[in-house]
């Protein structure tokens, strides 16, 4: 049985973002220009995401007709009338929902239920999570389950058909590609955050949980070399963690790698000759923490380490400006200053790529620097993998006080864990 799951879209920046959010859930973005060449019987199912033209997609109805009949697994989001549809006779109805805007006033109402018995996907999506608005119902159908309705029963908005001439069809009048591409409607992103595990688990499909750490070794000093403290730190949280010489880095360590970090003390020299190593671990989505000040820009994103002005010493003070995926949480107000010394952990920054985040300032309180960024690897496959760099010392000793002492690179990890399987959007 194939263990591949297609998205298919056409184009919209809505879908492209909502891929990207979910890609490690799913293999092949397939455009429809493409889908006349591609051949659907090597996935166990096939997305069609919402905010398609009705015609274009139309015009491939044959092909997915024959997928679902040759016993392909298709799942259908489509707003309107889907008459390209002919494994199922489908009745489709023009009815919105009474108030658009219910979730604005008390107490919160919209028509919609999940039927008892429920279907089993709802244990994975409650009925908070697919409540938002509709783009018109289908009729009840005795061949179908449904699982979300209108309250009186009188329309289906999300149905499943277990045996559709030989496959599996599920259709729903639901947009939750668009409004969480759009970062509009968070119940969107938590419909699709319980849907996408969901269908992986119901095809049998297991892709891990990205907690496979590498810390890359690069000087025989103090706890450089093997850092217990965040061996423990991590292997506590539920990480695999392995250290690995960064002389020897190549293909295979990398391709068993999640979340790889790099501490500071690397050979610029040496990493430059092995970018396209690290370029293709991006691409495929790994993660990479990235500690140091560089002097040449050894990946093509990188910029030259600039230092803020040392006078006066406030100047050093970092502070956290965006934490959105929980990397300084357990952090204390001086948690950048090591042993009491500050500008150790940061003293200058380097430009971000377009698109990254600036999560910490350093400099002047009139004009900041970006001393850690976040960034997401622009692949042409949108799987790219995430970049946390810090531009300073190594983050395994940080903080060395207060309730929670070095936990800051475990902290990281589990921030680029939710980030990578889409719990947290970028």
């Amino acid at each position: 049985m194939s263990r591949r799951i297609a998205y298919l879209h056409c184009g919209n920046n809505a879908q492209l973002r909502s891929f990207q959010d979910f890609s490690h859930y799913l293999d092949d973005a397939v455009h429809l220009a493409d889908l006349p060449r591609t051949d659907l019987a090597a996935y166990a199912a096939v997305v069609v995401a919402d905010a398609m033209d009705s015609r274009r997609i139309a015009a491939h109805g044959a092909q997915l007709n024959a997928y679902v009949r040759g016993g392909g697994f298709l799942v259908v989001f489509f707003q309107g009338e889907a008459d390209w549809i002919d494994v199922v006779d489908l009745e489709w109805r023009d009815h919105k929902v009474h108030d658009w805007l219910w979730w604005t006033r008390e107490p919160r109402y919209v028509e919609t239920c999940q039927p008892e018995p429920k279907h089993p996907i709802c244990e994975a999506i409650p009925l908070s999570a697919m409540s938002w608005h509709w783009g018109g119902v289908y009729a009840p159908h005795p061949q179908a389950r449904t699982i979300l309705g209108l309250e009186d029963g009188s329309g289906c908005l999300f149905m499943d058909f277990p045996n559709a001439c030989g496959g599996r069809l599920m259709v729903a009048t639901l947009d939750p590609h668009s409004h969480n591409g759009q970062r509009f409607m968070p119940a969107t992103t938590r419909f699709l955050q319980g849907f996408y595990p969901w269908l992986n688990a119901e095809l049998g499909i297991a892709r891990g949980d990205c907690n496979r750490v590498t810390y890359l070794q690069c000087v025989h000093t103090l706890d450089n070399w093997e850092p217990e403290q965040t061996r423990e730190s991590l292997t506590g949280a539920g990480f695999a963690f392995r250290t690995h010489p960064h002389l020897e880095i190549d293909a295979r360590v990398l391709g068993e790698t999640d979340i790889l970090y790099l501490p500071p003390n690397h050979d610029e020299h040496f990493l430059a000759a092995r970018q396209p190593l690290f370029l293709d671990y991006l691409a495929s989505g790994g993660s990479l923490i990235l500690c140091g000040e560089p002097f040449a820009p050894w990946l093509p994103f990188l910029a030259p380490f600039r230092a803020v002005p040392p006078r006066p010493f406030t100047n050093m003070k970092v502070r956290v400006r965006d934490d959105r995926a929980g990397f300084f949480r357990n952090m204390p107000e001086d948690f950048d200053g090591w042993q009491g010394v500050f500008g150790q952990y940061a003293r200058g920054w380097t430009d971000m790529p377009p698109g990254a985040v600036r999560l910490t300032d350093v400099g002047p309180p009139d004009d900041p620097r970006p001393a850690d960024w976040l960034w997401r690897y622009p692949a042409p496959s949108l799987r790219g993998g995430f970049v946390f760099m810090h531009n300073g010392d190594s983050l395994i000793r940080y903080p060395d006080h207060g309730e929670a002492p070095f936990t800051l690179v475990r902290d990281v990890c589990l921030g680029l864990q939710a980030l990578s399987l889409g719990r947290i959007l970028f």
